[in-house]
Order: structure tokens, then C-alpha cells, then sequence
């Protein structure tokens, strides 16, 4: 058997000039490395707090947002490396007075005017990776990482205690079977070996597994294949996923119990069903926005 496993690393170069140049794009397609969701591969190395209002980002954030957000904090934050440029806002606004409802956290940058690049509903668990190759560090959300594509912050499958391994020889061997290929004929094209990942993980009752085939003969330049594994060893679904990054859902889990599939797709973040197949969610890439326009 010549089929092995390896690891790979292909940062996306972009740049955020991207941005700079391109105003009106509200959305872009998710493309990013693996590396960036690695299970410590973006670790934040700056955790946000409002506990303490920077009084003249405030006084900024209240002109865009104070009349339909009776809530409003605000904190200073670079998201990029520190220039002579205005920095950007970190922001907390909320419907009700002590943000209760209708509550998000906000990413504001300023280039000329002022651009909502973030929104999502408010966490306490909030911080920044250094900054990526990119150009602008990552928004750690509770356990997601929210990457910088060069247009727009672009979520990543959440993660969170998944460990990645190499397969071993039995697991090549159902892998084998499942593609139906002749694996030493695979291997002896141009693109060498795939590359066979293994993620131990609790779908419905534990002891279940994630395996994910990497190959440009496999997947060519977008999808690979996703097989998931019962805690019998048996392959009893086959998915895809961009570039072969996958997590689980901390939350949502189908009418049978089995938690969601969370799969890197070109919009964002699909939620799959392990059951039936069925998108469950899909988390989309941030739209860019003139800040204070959106309601």
C-alpha cells in the first residue's frame, strides 16, 4: 500500500488592498490555508474586553449607530500593523439599554469613510490573532476564526478540540474502498500520493471519525471528499469540503441527534446533516458595508 498521509500548507496571498480598491464588493469566496485552522494555528494573542469605552471611538460610534442602537461601547484596535493610517473600532451595540437584545459586535475600518467589515450576534469570548499573511489578524468568536481573504473576513469550520492525525493503515484501507480507485495506479500519477487525514470525534454516540482525502486527482482545485466514519468503522456518508477543511457544531445537531458537519465551502460555512446529508446552516462570509447603514 503506497497511500500515506501528510500535511500541507498553502497560505492564500492576498492583500488588503484588495479592499482599498474595491469598495462596492460585499462579499467574496472563502479561500484560505489550512494552516489557519489548525487547532492552535490561530490562537489570539489579544483578547477584546469592553469593560473600559475609549471616549472619542465612542463619540465616533455613537454619530453612525446611537439612533437605532440605544446600546453602544466602543474600543480602539488595530487589525492590522500599526500605522500612521486611523486605527480601527471594535464595537458592542444592542437594541435594548443593556443589550439584550439585538445584540452584535461590530468591526469598523476607516479608509476615507468608514466600513462595517464585521457583524455578528455579541460574545464575551472575543479576541485577534497576529496578524496573517493576509495582512489583518484574525477575529477569534467563541472558538471560531474568522480569516481575511484580501475582501472580506470569511468564517472558518469551528474546530474546537478537533486533533489531526495521520491515517493509519486500516483507515487507508477503507478509505481505498470507499473511492473505488486502484490506489498504486493513483500514486504513480503525476500527483503522487494523497494526502489522508484522520479526525477522532463525538458525532452521535463517540468514537466516530472524520477522514478527509487530499489530492488535486481527487479534488481537483476546489472539493475533496469527506467520509465519515461509525464507531463500528464503517464509512456510512460521504461529504465535501473546500479544501478538505472540516469542524464539527458546538450547537446545532439534526433531528437524529448526530452532531452538524461544518465544511468550508465558497460562501462560507456550510452545517451538514450526518444523517440525511441536508444543509442544516450556513454561516456566511461578512459583508462590507458603509458603516451605520445597516439596521
Amino acid at each position: 500500500m503506497t497511500l500515506r498521509a501528510r500535511h500541507r500548507r498553502s497560505p492564500l496571498l492576498v492583500y488588503l488592498a484588495a479592499l482599498l480598491v474595491t469598495l462596492g464588493v460585499l462579499s467574496a469566496l472563502a479561500e484560505d490555508s489550512r494552516e489557519n485552522n489548525q487547532p492552535g494555528g490561530d490562537i489570539a494573542v489579544q483578547q477584546l474586553s469592553f469593560a473600559r469605552n475609549d471616549q472619542q471611538a465612542l463619540n465616533i460610534a455613537r454619530q453612525m449607530y446611537g439612533r437605532d442602537f440605544p446600546y453602544v461601547k466602543a474600543i480602539r484596535v488595530w487589525l492590522e500593523t500599526p500605522n500612521d493610517d486611523p486605527e480601527q473600532l471594535f464595537l458592542k451595540i444592542g437594541k435594548s439599554r443593556n443589550c439584550e437584545t439585538e445584540c452584535f459586535n461590530v468591526v469598523l475600518f476607516h479608509n476615507e469613510k468608514w466600513l462595517e467589515i464585521y457583524r455578528r450576534p455579541a460574545v464575551d469570548a472575543l479576541g485577534l490573532s497576529v496578524v496573517t499573511p493576509t495582512g489583518m489578524r484574525s477575529i477569534l468568536e467563541d472558538g471560531r476564526v474568522w480569516t481575511w481573504s484580501g475582501q472580506a473576513y470569511t468564517p472558518q469550520p469551528d474546530q474546537t478540540g478537533m486533533v489531526e492525525r495521520e491515517a493509519n493503515e486500516a483507515e487507508l484501507a477503507l478509505v481505498s474502498k470507499e473511492l473505488g480507485a486502484n490506489i498504486d495506479e493513483t500514486t504513480a500519477t503525476s500527483f503522487g500520493p494523497p494526502e489522508v487525514s484522520v479526525y477522532e470525534v463525538e458525532i452521535l454516540l463517540g468514537g466516530e471519525k472524520i477522514i478527509v482525502v487530499r489530492s488535486p486527482y481527487y479534488c481537483g482545485q476546489s472539493f475533496c471528499p469527506v467520509f465519515l466514519i461509525n464507531n463500528l468503522g464503517q464509512s456510512y456518508r460521504m461529504i465535501q469540503a473546500l479544501e478538505g477543511v472540516v469542524g464539527l457544531s458546538r450547537t446545532l445537531r439534526d433531528e437524529n441527534g448526530f452532531r452538524g458537519i461544518e465544511t468550508l465551502s465558497r460562501g462560507g460555512v456550510t452545517v451538514i446533516s450526518p444523517s440525511t446529508g441536508a444543509v442544516m446552516e450556513t454561516i456566511p462570509t461578512q459583508p462590507v458595508a458603509i458603516a451605520g447603514t445597516v439596521k
